[in-house]
Parts: C-alpha cells; structure tokens; sequence
C-alpha cells in the first residue's frame, strides 16, 4: 500500500521563500491570494500601465460599477425586462480635459477600456509582439463615452501544449508582458502549467517512489504539457531541484500577477496516469508509441494521488478552484464499458472536490472530435454523467474549423466555450479567416445573451503556439466585444497602427495596398488552414513528400513512414496565384524599414511575408527534381538542388536578421532553465587543472543544460523518437535549423535522387536515402555546437534577395491561364 501524501516531505525549497529577490512573497492565508472585492481591486491594473504606459498613470481615473446579473438584481430605475445589455460585462471609455475615465463592471472590463483607449487615443500597438511602451501624447485627446459590452464573460486562453511549442523555456520577463497582453485583451481565465513539473515530482515521491526517478518520468520543461496530460513520460531532461525550485517559484509569481490583475488562474487535476512501478500495466493507454499506465479509479492509490498532487500544487501555486483535466487528450481509453467511463470521469472529479469543494473541471472537448470514432454520444454522456451540471465546462476546441457544438446539442448540454485553436505546433504559417471569425464571434455574442446556444458562457483562445499571425489574435479579442467596427474597417485601423502608417503619409499608399491584399489572401474567408511550408517538409522517398502529409488535428495515416507532419495538404491554386502579388507588396513594404521611427512589428511582418513567398516558391525546384529523377536526368537534379539550395540560404539570412527567428535563442533559453551554472554549450565546465576546486553542482547544471538543449532541438525536429509520428510537427524558419537540418535533408535527397538517376541506386528501394535523414536528424539533435543569438545582416537586403531568387520560380508553379 502506498503511503499516505506527507505535506512538506519534499526536499524542495520553498518556492516563495523571503530571501528568494524574484519571489513574490511568502503563502499568505488565502495561499497568496489577492481578495479582489474591494478598492484594491484595481491595484493590479494601476501597476500595469505603470509598466505599459507610464504616462497615462497620473491622468488615469478608474471606477468600478455594479454588474446586473438578473432582473432582480437591478434597482428600480431599471424595469424587470431590460435589454440584456443592462446586465452585460461592459465598461465606459470617456476622455476630457487631459483626462482619462474607465467606468466598467470588472477588472477585465476595465482593462479592455484602457486597452481601446491605448489604442484610439495613443495609436498604440498591442499585440503580442508590440512595443514593451507606449508613448502617451500631452494632452491626451478629447473623446466622448463610449461603452464596450460583451456577454461572454469567460474568456479562456492557452493550449496546454503551448506550454511547450511556444512557453517552454520563458523567463519572468517573457511572461510579464504576455500577462499584460492577456488582461489588456480580456482574458479573466488562464491556464498555468508552470511549476508543475515540481508538483509531479513531489507527488510521485509520496507515493514512494525514489526521486530521481521521479524527475526522470516527469522530464523537462519542453515535454510537460505531454506529460501533465498524461500521454508522455521520461521524456526529457530530468531536472535538478534547484531547477525545479526555480520553476515552481516562476508558476507562482506568474499565477499572483495574473490573481493581481482579476484573472482566475486554471491549474492541472489529476486524471490518474501514473509510472507503471506504481500503477501496473492492467490499463494502459497509447499515444505516439508511449504507453501510460492508469491507476485504477476506485482504488486507494487513485485517491492518495490525487489528494497528494491537490497538496502540493494548492502549497507551492495556490489555488482558484479551475482544474484542467484530460485523461484521452488522444488516445482511446482502455474500456468501451460506459459505466468504466463513468467511474474515471467520476474518480476525477472526486479527487478534486475532495481537496477542493468548490473545484470546477475544465475539460477539452479535442478527443470528441479527434477519436470521433470511439466517442459516439452515449459514451461521451456516460464519462460526462457523474459530474454536476455546474462543475463542469467544455472547450469546444477547434470551433472556428471543425466546431462541435451544432452537432452534440450545445456541447452535450453543458456549460460550454466556443474556443480559436488556429495554430498547430507552431510551425510556421501565416493564415487565418478573420472576416468570418468576426462574424461567428457576434453570433456568439448574441447566443450567450439569449441562452440561444445551450449553456455557452464565453471564448477561448487555445491555439497551439503563438509564434505568428498576432493579427489573428487581435481580431478575435477585439471582436469580443460590441460594438466592434466591420472588419475591413477594422483590419485598416489595425495594420495602420501596427506598421506606424498615417493615412495621410506618403508611405500610405503601399501600406494599404499590402494590408488590402493580405486581408483578400492569406486572411480571407476560407482561409482556416495553414498554407504548408515545401522547406521543412521531410524528404523521405522519390515521391514529393506533400501527399502524404498528416492534416492538422487528424490521426496519422497508416503508411511505411512515419512520414513528415508538418504540412496540412498540397497548396491550392489560389494560394499560389497570390504569391507573384504578395512578393510586389513585400517590395513595396521594404522602403518602409529605412524610417527611423518605423515600428518593429512591421520589420517582423515584412520578414515573413518574405519567408512565405521563398519558401512556397521552392515547390518548383522541388517538383523539378522529381520530374528529372524519373526521367533519369542526374545532371537536371542537381541543377535544381542548386536553385533550391540558394533559396534555403536565403531564407535562412532574411531569418537571420530577427530575434524571434533564431534557433541559437531558443537553445539559449533552454540552456538558461538549467540555472547559472549553465554555460552556452558542451564543454563549457572543462578545463579544470591539477589543484583546481572542481564545482560538481556546475557539472551537474551542465549536464542538464545539454540535456534541455537536446529537448529543444528534439521539440522542433524529431519531436519523440524515430518511430513515432510527429516529425517536423513544430517545425519551424528559424536562422540555424534552416541550414542545418532542412537544407541537410534535401541535400541527402537529392543526392539519393541523383544515384538513382544515373541507375547508382533503386528509386524502389527507399531505405538507404531514409538512414541517411535519420542520421542527419540524430546528429543534429545529439550536438550541442553554438547558434548565434543576436541578430545579423540587413532584413530589407536580404529580403529583396530572396524575393529576387523566389519570383523567376512562380510562373513554374501558377501555370498560365488562357
């Protein structure tokens, strides 16, 4: 029998412990908590603009005002039948005589209002990748009230696995300004899976098991969004627990600020997967090649862990009572005994209330979808059934591509989130449908004030990574909130503010144009799918690699791969016939750079609109190679490597130019999780001689260090091991992988192609050519050899290089009409 869960029994330091310069404090009564129903209810806000917008801080008046839930909560100047805007989550925007008023219901609310008036009244940029400041003109602009209202009053955001593609590796800095962004846009519901890992670990030793190993089955940063869901383990590096210290610390400054700022913080449960030496191997589920053992729902050592790991995590994070939970993220269960559902869901949510009464279980409806087969309605009512009506909520996750909510009446009549998960992996692609994304978002606005769409209660954000398409995000926040500007009107504004144009500047001209075109493309209707990068796909026979490509959000194809899955489907020809005119407005948008007053935002955009257009312009030398490997022309494959090698290297100097483009940065961020005594690579600890003091905790951070640089590389690459499906999954153009990996590939191929070609090697026989890509892919993961993590070269040069080698290839790919 196990032993019972021992608070304090983890050797682990205090993550708020006073003598710690980055820790918030010490666990108040609440657990470090903020009570928020008072005039210190705004403090939070008040400190933001203090970071944000300095200026506007002496000029900021804030006041908070009832919100009317029921017709009985109004007093009596407001009749029993009142719109339901009179009971929305609303806030009043006014400025006069240099002064700035926010009258609103909420915190939220309030901090939407200071986000329009950052917006109109400043000209500010806010999106994720905005300025860290914004300038506050003197006086501030007159402006009459306006009031902002919206019925969708949770507002969820991040993917657990976020917490990997994107998050993995973020420092205190990162993620002050990204909780700046979520209060500014709205966000009252936030996931953390910060600190964790040292939650997990301190569970898994309660339960007897020996502490290393217990680091080794949790792994690192990189992997525990897989993990924490229960689908991965000893996956990554095994952290020290001064690694996990750290950690544990970071979650919880990161989950106070965000309790500061009116947020209520969403932390894991426990959906009872466990190592097999605990749990055995009688129920075990598959995901990618990992089997992962359950702990039987009724038994004892279900309940020990689920009270252990609600103790430590309420200990070293806190709590709001939101527990994400998702025990088949992708995997079939073990049982298709509806009452066997019932008693996991049920033993979940047990374990919850039982260190929690007022936990509340937030649940992705993904596996509904994703296992569409396995989960018929009966069974998905059956895990639903022992759960009450209102400790429950469903994230209809991928609702604006493949919504679930029409078809399983209003989420199987539960509360429910219609949720923009866009992104998959965090590869690159620059997409999205933001004309119809507004509308769908007025609907729901509409739906969730008549109760016309079941028990629908707000919007999430879920996207896999948030790397690219800040515009997509902006929309989607902004269009939570009536009234919101048609978007044309809308995506004008937006652009105009982000790329620092005036209508009536000269620049203004190309500007438009460029935004226009963008709007009618890669963000028109329809467009809710990635456009695939041909550059880090996966060479891995005679064929172009495209066909057999994984769909985004869909099981792996049976095949003899695994095959590449970082492309959602062969390009159309609309998508291609828009490339000779984004390439023109990537020309146009150049001169724009050379302003000294020019925003970074628009030098970030004008990057990957150049990467876009080179990357699909490969396809022609691509399908050249192919075509003359058939037709046994070894000189023709070459000749084309050739093109295709240029557009590589170009590719690689545009990236080269912007920090967030640069492998070298992610690696160094993941070394950095190592703690100090980390240094920038392999070797970094040597050279020690005779009669040296030898620091061993320096060695020990070393090693890690390599161990998360592995991680790192793997996240992006192979992602598991070879015979798992998830290759280039989060492949990315990034400076340094680019060359060294993708380049490397197709160098491998077309020399495979060329031998076969000249008869050297059989076009049947594909194997040789695959040792070969996992060769190169194991070598590349495996070194630790230093990226740089600065930024080089001219983007507007190098820009109009790539374009200068990607456009003569169009006509090859957009055949002429006639």
């Amino acid at each position: 029998m196990s032993p019972e869960p021992a608070g304090g029994s983890s050797s682990f330091e205090d993550p708020a412990a006073p003598d710690d310069p980055t820790a918030p404090g010490g666990p108040s009564e609440l657990d470090g908590l903020r009570e928020l129903d008072g005039p210190g209810e705004l403090d939070g806000l008040r400190e933001l603009v203090g970071r944000r917008a300095p200026g506007l801080l002496p000029h900021l008046h804030l006041d908070l005002v009832p919100r009317l839930r029921t017709p009985e909560d109004a007093p009596e100047d407001v009749p029993e039948d009142a719109p339901d805007g009179a009971r929305a989550e609303h806030v009043t925007v006014e400025a006069s005589g240099g002064e700035l008023r926010l009258t609103a219901t909420t915190a939220s609310a309030a901090a939407v209002g200071l986000a329009r008036a950052l917006e109109d009244l400043c000209g500010a940029d806010l999106s994720v990748d905005g300025p860290s400041v914004v300038e506050v003109p003197s006086p501030l602009p007159e402006a009459p009230p306006q009031r902002y209202e919206t019925s969708l009053g949770l507002r969820y955001h991040l993917n657990p696995v976020a917490f990997g593609y994107t998050m993995a590796f973020w420092d205190w800095e990162r993620w002050e300004r990204h909780i700046d962004w979520m209060a500014l846009h709205g966000v009252t519901t936030p996931l953390n899976l910060v600190g964790h890992d040292a939650v997990l670990v301190r569970m898994l030793a309660d339960l007897g098991m020996d502490r290393d190993a217990a680091a080794r089955f949790v792994g690192g940063p990189a992997f525990l969004p897989w993990t924490t869901m229960g689908i991965t383990h000893d996956l990554g590096a095994a952290l020290t627990e001064e690694a996990l210290t750290a950690r544990a610390r970071l979650g919880r400054r990161i989950a106070d600020r965000e309790r500061e700022l009116g947020m209520t913080v969403v932390l894991p449960g426990f959906g009872g997967q466990l190592p097999a030496q605990l749990a055995g191997t009688e129920r075990t589920i598959d995901w990618q090649g990992w089997q992962n053992s359950l702990a039987d729902p009724g038994s004892v050592l279900f309940a020990q862990a689920a009270a252990s790991l609600h103790h430590h995590q309420r200990e070293l994070l806190g709590t709001d009572h939101h527990y994400a939970v998702d025990p088949y993220i992708e995997s079939v269960p073990p049982t298709t005994s509806p009452q066997e559902l019932a008693d996991h869901a049920e033993a979940i949510f047990e374990g919850m209330r039982a260190a929690d009464p007022d936990a509340v279980w937030i649940l992705q409806g993904w596996p509904f979808h994703y296992k569409a087969a396995y989960w018929t309605a009966d069974r998905v009512r059956s895990l639903l059934s022992r759960v009450p009506e209102d400790r429950l909520i469903l994230l209809d996750l991928w609702g604006e591509h493949a919504p679930m909510w029409h078809s399983t009446d209003a989420m199987y009549g539960r509360r429910w989130l219609w949720c923009l998960a866009h992104t998959f992996g965090g590869r690159f692609g620059l997409f999205g449908d933001l004309t119809s994304l507004a509308e769908d978002l007025a609907g729901f606005r509409e739906a969730a004030a008549d109760g016309t769409r079941g028990r629908l209660e707000g919007f999430g954000i879920t996207t896999e990574a948030l790397d690219d398409n800040a515009v997509v995000y902006e929309l989607a926040t902004r269009a939570l909130w009536d009234p919101m500007p048609a978007t044309p009107a809308w995506f004008a504004e937006h652009m105009a503010r982000r790329w620092g144009v005036a209508p009536d500047r000269p620049t203004a001209q190309a500007a438009q144009a460029a935004w226009e075109l963008l709007q009618q493309t890669l963000y028109g209707r329809g467009r809710t799918r990635a456009t695939p990068s041909p550059l880090i796909a996966r060479p891995w026979s005679a064929e172009l690699p495209f066909a057999s490509q994984r769909l985004a959000g869909e099981p792996l194809p049976a095949a003899d791969g695994p095959p590449s899955s970082n492309l959602d489907a062969e390009n159309d020809a609309e998508m291609l016939g828009a490339l000779a005119p984004l390439a023109g407005a990537v020309r146009g948008l150049v001169p724009l750079l050379a302003r000294a007053e020019g925003p970074d935002a628009l030098a970030h955009d004008v990057a990957q609109l150049a990467l876009h257009v080179g990357a699909q312009s490969a396809r022609a030398p691509l399908r050249a190679m192919v075509a003359a490997a058939a037709a046994g022309d070894a000189q023709r494959v070459r000749r084309e490597f050739a093109a295709l090698e240029n557009l590589v290297l170009a590719a690689d100097a545009v990236a080269a130019t912007r920090p967030e483009l640069l492998v070298g940065r992610w690696i160094a961020d993941a070394r950095a999780v190592a703690g100090a005594g980390a240094g920038a690579g392999a070797g970094a600890g040597a050279g020690a001689g005779a009669g040296t003091r030898v620091d061993h905790r320096v060695d020990a951070d070393e090693r890690v260090a390599d161990a998360l640089e592995r991680d790192a590389r793997s996240l992006i690459s192979v992602w598991g091991e070879q015979d798992s499906g998830l290759h280039d999954y989060s492949a990315r153009h990034w400076s340094g992988s680019l060359t060294d990996l993708h380049l490397a590939r197709w160098r491998a191929w077309a020399n495979w192609l060329a031998s076969a070609a000249d008869g050297e090697a059989a076009p049947s026989d594909p194997e040789p050519l695959r040792a070969e890509i996992r060769r190169i892919e194991e070598d590349w993961r495996d070194s630790t050899s230093p990226y740089p993590t600065a930024p080089r070269g001219d983007l507007a040069a190098a820009a109009l290089a790539l374009l200068d080698l990607a456009e003569p290839q169009l006509p090859r790919i957009v055949p002429a009409t006639t």
